[in-house]
């Protein structure tokens, strides 16, 4: 799950023209947070996500979905 919210939230910067560091600013949360969302088995925490997402102006689901789904 990790890999895939990683994979999603560098396209979703990628298309707003941000940087990690940008949108650690704008979601409020860590950069290493950010950096360490791939290398983690289970993902972030669901407030992490809804932070993340609120900033990048999309769902959750965006950010979790499998590109493959």
């Amino acid at each position: 799950m990790g890999k895939a919210i990683e994979n999603n939230m560098q396209r979703l910067i990628d298309a707003k023209g941000w940087t990690i560091y940008r949108l650690s600013k704008e979601s409020g949360v860590t950069v290493s947070a950010l950096y360490n969302i791939g290398k983690k088995k289970h993902g972030p925490y669901a407030e992490t996500l809804v932070k993340l997402s609120n900033a990048l102006g999309c769902t959750v689901d965006d950010l979790v979905k499998n590109k493959s789904e």
